[in-house]
């Protein structure tokens, strides 16, 4: 779900509508139809920016708002979220990773913020991935074939943590598993098909483009870092 599809069932929700019945009056069926000038017309209509409209969460529905709340963790994926997902080596063969700096001084203030935050990506070689956690205070971070599910089973475990208080990030297939079985589930812009389909929510931004920062500033932070 988009941030568009998601104001639209947040503002339904919050003047008592029917979301069925309010985009078939439209004559659509979901809202990524609308039109520029439906959506001129529903921003007027209930005194909203179109922009916000369109790109923030301005309708969080009562159901999502209740999931959030309850977030006390939130697990990273790493490669095609906080990366774009491309793969650099140099010339002694060693791996390097491009972050980006906005998502870093998000991802430092939610810890601030009485939050936890742990790394969960699968591979082989950890050692910039690692580095780039302990630069930002991240202290569960696993680069690992294991499982997902397994290493969150015992993370929540060391921090008696319930499934239903964890979010995570991800983009491909095998972050799926963890996906179905926590409270809230955000992807980047350019996340597979299939996992876009099934999170909570998908993010305006691409990986390794600010989508860590857009979800903190957006959904766990009470006071943004942007506003």
């Amino acid at each position: 779900m988009n941030h568009l599809e998601a104001n639209i069932k947040g503002l339904c929700e919050k003047f008592g509508l029917s979301y069925f019945d309010f985009l078939n009056d439209l004559n659509v069926e979901h809202a990524k139809e609308l039109s520029i000038f439906d959506l001129e017309a529903i921003a007027d209509e209930y005194d909203v920016d179109l922009e916000a409209l369109l790109f923030k969460p301005t309708f969080i529905s009562r159901q999502l708002s209740d999931k959030l709340e309850k977030i006390k963790l939130l697990i990273l994926d790493v490669d095609g979220v906080m990366t774009d997902g491309g793969m650099y080596f140099a010339e002694s063969g060693e791996q390097m990773k491009k972050f980006n700096t906005k998502d870093g001084m998000a991802i430092i203030h939610l810890t601030r913020n009485q939050f936890q935050v742990a790394i969960i990506s699968s591979g082989f070689r950890g050692e910039a991935v690692k580095n780039r956690a302990e630069m930002l205070g991240i202290q569960h971070c696993h680069v690992t074939r294991e499982p997902k599910m397994d290493v969150l089973n015992r993370i929540c475990s060391d921090l008696a943590i319930d499934l239903s208080q964890v979010a995570m990030i991800g983009d491909d297939i095998n972050d799926l598993e963890v996906m179905r079985s926590i409270g809230v589930s955000f992807a980047p812009r350019n996340a597979v098909s299939v996992v876009k389909k099934q999170v909570d929510i998908v993010l305006e931004k691409r990986g390794g483009e600010g989508c860590v920062r857009e979800l903190i500033d957006h959904y766990l932070l009470k006071q943004p870092l942007e506003k």
